[in-house]
């Protein structure tokens, strides 16, 4: 058994992102390679925002674990089932995340949804209900912080907030696991006010895609 506290876990939001790169050929494989453009730069453990015409990882964030010329390994993205992954159809591009900004005065973080939904198929001879699992709820991720709007990461959550458009965060944990995602920011603006507290605001994520988790 293993425990990790949430004492030490570190949040960033990607600031900086490079050209986005074309992405010709992607496989279907335990682990997905994608033929990149030449001259793409990736490098291995880059982090990268895939852009895909497989709706499962179009948005991901993923990290490079090989490159051999123009063909990039993504680290544990398993694209094998082609139900999931039509042959063909994953092409797209694929942009390097090359700056984070770390989220400092976190008072804490709550984590919500991913709840399992589920079809009804009892048939009328049934006396037990029957299920069959269809989609998961939304995943959200909300930030508590001690407000301070001269903190260096508030311009880039602000921006990402005005955006409306998924930004990159990042959880490393204290055991050095990683959390990879793409969300779409909302930036409380206007502080919580307690007689004698400190100052509180939030920021309210909601996924735009399935999270990766690293564990290294």
């Amino acid at each position: 058994m293993s425990v990790t506290l949430a004492t030490g876990a570190q949040v960033a939001i990607a600031s900086v992102y490079g050209v986005a790169k074309a992405m010709s050929v992607v496989t279907n494989a335990i682990e997905a390679v994608a033929t990149l453009e030449a001259a793409h730069g990736v490098i291995v453990n880059d982090i990268l925002e895939v852009t895909s015409g497989w709706g499962r990882l179009d948005k991901r964030i993923v990290r490079a674990s090989a490159v051999a010329t123009n063909d990039v390994t993504f680290d544990d993205i398993d694209t094998s089932s082609v139900s999931k992954y039509p042959a063909g159809q994953g092409i797209g591009s694929v942009r390097e995340i090359t700056t984070w900004v770390d989220i400092s005065q976190i008072q804490n973080a709550s984590a919500a949804g991913g709840d399992q939904q589920y079809a009804d198929i009892t048939f009328l001879t049934d006396v037990i209900q029957k299920q069959i699992p269809t989609i998961r709820s939304p995943v959200s991720l909300t930030l508590t912080f001690f407000d301070d709007p001269l903190l260096a990461w508030y311009p880039v959550v602000r921006a990402a907030s005005d955006s409306s458009t998924p930004t990159a965060i990042r959880i490393t944990f204290a055991n050095g696991s990683k959390l990879y995602g793409n969300a779409y920011w909302s930036l409380q603006t206007i502080p919580n006010m307690e007689s004698q507290q400190a100052l509180t605001a939030r920021i309210d994520l909601t996924f735009a895609a399935e999270p990766t988790r690293y564990a290294t």
